[in-house]
């Protein structure tokens, strides 16, 4: 038996044992496992959300106060161009649209590169990040077009008497071609019995008929292409999504960011259209052709005549040049951009 004494430092010595088997066991679970992702890795950032109109004109608001203070030096304007994305997502309603940062991290490069040019690239950057917030703007308040509504509108359009004749042909065409070949009997009849040889009256009859078949054959064609081209231009006309011509401009400016030229112009026109709509210049009326547009325009007495006749110079420049890449498929340049952006400025819209 041993003493209480021994037996105490026993059991002592067996708890002490046991508390510190326990903590090492404990210590070993809690300790952090090599590889391991933590909550600061790169694979535990949250992608980056898109912008609705508003919040992205907010974002272009800290933006340009950012642009502001990267002033200072070419390392904080390096900085401030590495933290830029290479695009803006930008949802308005159900529609979500691309915005390319390329026309402004091209500006800041250039004023990195150049001290000489610094001040007039970043004026322009600050000019580009005020004219994409006036566009968001402007647009915050569009709702997406109702399909549905627009095949409406495109079919009131084409009831109209004006497009009867593409439809089906009326009792006058019929009428007039029952003329036609009363006509054409009556003049093989005239033909068959003229000079007194009967060869020569085949062979005046053959003259004739081919005569008569050239002509009809070309009337009928030149008439049937026609057709087709106004039937063409005023439906494509028709099919023109309705905006203001700020969100216009801002397809415009976007397209050309991409290099898409002719797309730009397209826009650029329908924006001056649309601006001289609001002005009350032209009507409202959608399956007008662009000539028609132009017509209307010198007919127009509503503005003042001094503004009047540079307007139309204005809108005929941009007829010629739509007519020209988007109907006639010449090659788009950013100086025709330029120039439809010019022509913009001389109709009303004024621009950042």
């Amino acid at each position: 038996m041993l003493p209480d004494s021994a037996r105490r430092i026993i059991v002592s010595a067996a708890r002490v044992c046991t508390v510190l088997t326990v903590v090492f066991f404990f210590t070993l679970i809690s300790a952090p496992v090599p590889g391991r992702a933590t909550g600061n890795s790169p694979a535990a950032l949250a992608p980056v959300d898109s912008f609705d109109t508003s919040s992205f004109t907010r974002e272009l608001g800290r933006l340009k106060s950012d642009l502001e203070t990267a002033r200072k030096s070419p390392a904080t304007l390096h900085a401030f161009r590495e933290s830029l994305p290479s695009k803006w997502v930008v949802k308005s309603g159900e529609q979500q649209y691309d915005v390319p940062t390329s026309p402004l991290t091209t500006r800041i490069d250039k004023a990195e590169r150049d001290p000489a040019l610094r001040e007039l690239q970043l004026n322009q950057a600050g000019d580009f990040l005020d004219a994409l917030a006036a566009e968001a703007r402007s647009s915050s308040g569009a709702q997406p077009e109702d399909t549905a509504s627009a095949y409406a509108a495109l079919n009131r359009i084409l009831a109209r008497n004006e497009f009867a004749s593409r439809r089906k042909q009326s009792w006058w065409d019929r009428f007039r071609e029952r003329i036609n070949e009363l006509l054409y009997d009556a003049f093989l009849r005239l033909l068959s019995q003229i000079g007194g040889q009967k060869s020569m009256g085949e062979i005046l009859l053959w003259i004739g008929v081919c005569a008569a078949a050239i002509l009809i054959a070309y009337w009928i064609f030149r008439r049937w292409f026609r057709s087709a081209r106004l039937g063409e231009i005023a439906l494509q006309s028709a099919g023109v999504p309705v905006r203001s011509w700020q969100q216009w401009v801002f397809l415009s400016r976007g397209a050309a960011s991409q290099g898409d030229y002719r797309m730009a112009i397209h826009c650029a026109y329908w924006a001056g259209i649309t601006r001289l709509e609001e002005l009350g210049a032209l009507p409202a009326d959608r399956a007008k052709t662009p000539r028609e547009y132009l017509r209307t325009m010198s007919k127009s007495n509503l503005l003042v005549s001094e503004t009047h006749k540079t307007r139309y110079q204005a809108l005929s420049l941009l007829t010629s040049r739509l007519e020209q890449i988007w109907y006639g498929y010449h090659v788009a340049t950013e100086t025709d951009f330029l120039d439809s952006l010019a022509q913009l400025e001389v109709l009303g819209c004024h621009l950042p």
